[in-house]
This record gives C-alpha cells, structure tokens and sequence, in this order.
C-alpha cells in the first residue's frame, strides 16, 4: 500500500499493490555477512510504456520482517537535489511479509519423503487398434519395449521407484470399452485398472506386464477426459496424508496438434487454503519432442523428477 503526494500539495491517495513472491536469492541481503539494503522503486503504469517515476524507499529482508507495517519514506532523489524543504514524496507500506521456505527434491527426500508412482493410460481410438504396427500401442512380438507408452513407464518408473518403499503401484487406463465376460463390450470406461486382481501391481515390470496382458480385454474408443483418473490419483493420495502435495505429469505421444487441452493444464495454478501463490502440479512433456534431443528415455525420467509441487516447508 502507498499514499503519495501529487505536486507541491498534499492530496491523499492511497494505492494497493497485489500480493507478490520474490526469491530471497535474487534480493541478495548478505554481502560477506552484512546485511545490505534493497530498493524499492514504485512508478504509475502507463500502458504506452511512459511509467511515471513515484518514488523509491530503502530497506532490507530484515527490516521488512521486523518492521511489517511500518510506513517507509518514499523518496524522488532529484527532488532531494532540486527542491529546498523536500521531504518525501509520500510512503509505502507492507501490509503482511512472509518468509516462505520450498526445500529442493532431494531436502524432501533426505526429510523422509516419498514419492509414490500412479500410472494412467491412454486408451483412446486415436492411438490406433493395437494389433496395428503403426499403433502407440503395438506390442513387438520379441518382447521388447519399443512403444512409447512401454518407454515412458520404464523411464519414469525406473527413476520414481528408487524413492518408494512398497513399490505398489496403482494402474489406470480410460477411454476404452472392455470386453465382459460374455464378450460383450462395456459402455465406454473413463478410469479402470488395467489389472484383474485390483487397482495396484507391485513394481515397474509388473507394470509393462499388466499393461501388455490388458491389450486382449479393451478396445480403443473416446473421448479423452482426464477428471476422472486425476481425481482418483487424489483419492488415493487422501488415503495417505490428506496434505499429500500431488504432481500431474502428462507425457503426450502421438501428434503435437492432439495436445491442446494438455497445454492447456499445462499453465494452470492450483490454489489450496491459506496458499496464495497456488501451485503449479501440472507438468505436461512431448515424448515427440524430448527424443530428438538425446534424452531418450533417462532424460524423460529426469525431467519428470525435477518437477515437483511447490509446497511450504
């Protein structure tokens, strides 16, 4: 919040300023140990890009936090030059500071956390019939995991297991309808286990295994809706820790012109209770496009790892 002076005469205007988050490496606060002072400048916006200079104030990280709410004196320093009695141009306040702490990947790690893996599966028609050789689905009758859908789960899983304990790993799929007992087909299934035996299968081969058996029992159909398997994903975290932070990777395969409602996501913020900033959990990587680069498969992993949710520490 500011209230400023307009010309040579006081007249109250008070402006309010939206909350902000500025990195405590970037304001730099300790040169060799000593605190050092940040300016603060404040300017009136014009949209033709002819910013009108307000004001500028001093103070430190410190000062802000052991001062909150404590007016500072904005000052025009040509104005101190040019202008006998000058005092200030009027002050600006920080109505609330906080000092926020987002520990790295691996100070998560070294604190006890864990990382459990929940994969969903695109069933949907555009992906082709899988007995097809063109399919993202097709299976290479030597074994080899070759699909972009056996790579980006071998990938992944490889990397994401080694922060788990149970290696239990649930299994989805939608977009499909599945073959019944009686071999005829379900209506067309937004989030289903791949496996028969339940929701989760014990470890990253068991994973390609399950995926690769469900082939015979499912059949590729649409739309593609993600609500219902992210919100099982969530379901399931609850069970855990009803603060469990949650990252939504979306690997897209196939063509570039398919994935504008993952891009979509891609750029939205989530905010949660007393979180103001919101978190950004949707992460949305182009296998297409990550290959060309030599990441192949390890690179895709380690993209996936890197992102994770801001969360306060």
């Amino acid at each position: 919040m500011a209230s400023l002076c307009q010309g040579d005469k006081w007249r109250p205007q008070l402006y309010y300023f939206r909350e902000c988050e500025v990195s405590l490496s970037l304001l730099n606060n300790l040169i060799s140990g000593i605190p050092r002072d940040n300016q603060i400048e404040v300017f009136d916006f014009d949209k033709k890009g002819r910013h009108h200079f307000m004001g500028q104030a001093e103070t430190s990280v410190d000062s802000l936090l052991r001062n909150c709410g404590v007016p500072m004196f904005l000052i025009e320093p040509e104005l101190v030059k040019s202008r006998r009695g000058y005092s200030n141009s009027g002050w600006l306040t920080a109505c609330e500071v906080l000092l926020e702490s987002h520990p790295t990947f691996a100070e998560f790690v070294a604190g006890g956390c864990e990382v459990s893996l929940l994969v969903a599966v695109d069933f949907t028609a555009s992906n082709g019939p899988h007995s097809d050789p063109s399919s993202l689905h097709h299976i290479q009758p030597d074994g080899r995991y070759s699909n972009p859908y056996q790579q980006t789960i071998l990938a992944i899983g490889n990397v994401l297991q080694r922060y788990g304990t149970d290696h239990q790993y649930p299994l989805l799929g939608f977009g499909a309808q599945l073959v019944q007992p009686n071999d005829e087909l379900s209506m067309v299934q937004h989030c289903f286990p791949l496996s028969g035996s339940g929701v989760e299968v014990h470890g990253v081969e068991s994973l390609l295994k399950t995926y690769e058996d469900c082939m015979s029992r499912v059949l590729m159909s649409g739309p593609t809706l993600l609500a219902p398997v992210i919100t099982a994903a969530a379901n399931i975290a609850a069970e855990y820790d009803t603060l469990q932070p949650l990252s939504v990777i979306i690997v897209g395969v196939g063509h570039s012109e398919e994935f504008s409602t993952e891009k979509q996501l891609d750029r939205v913020r989530v905010w949660f209770p007393n979180d103001p900033f919101g978190r950004d959990i949707v992460q949305f990587i182009e296998y297409e496009k990550v290959r060309p680069h030599s990441l192949a498969a390890a690179g895709l992993a380690q993209v996936s790892l890197s992102i994770k949710p801001n969360r306060r520490g």
